[in-house]
């Protein structure tokens, strides 16, 4: 479960810094009491986070990445806030 954190707040990470204003990016990560992990990145941007195409040059890989890990995730309505949840 570890390394499917790693990588999915890696994909996040990246996507606010290549995506996002340049700004600060908030990571936070908890444990609930059943064990799993819970965790938001925002970087507070003013545009849409969608999956993109995947190109030949090796983007769009990201959200499709934490779609394929995580058991839940989302994006907070009118934010660049994306939660998600490894049970």
């Amino acid at each position: 479960m570890l390394t499917d954190l790693q990588l999915i707040v890696s994909e996040l990470v990246t996507n606010s810094v290549r995506y996002g204003r340049g700004e600060t990016i908030e990571v936070e990560i908890a444990v609930a009491e059943d064990g799993s992990i819970i965790g938001e990145v925002e970087d507070h941007g003013r545009g849409e986070v969608a999956m993109r195409e995947i190109t030949d040059q090796g983007g769009g890989f990201g959200l499709r990445i934490v779609d394929a890990l995580a058991s839940r995730w989302g994006v907070c309505e009118g934010s660049t806030q994306v939660w998600f949840e490894l049970s």
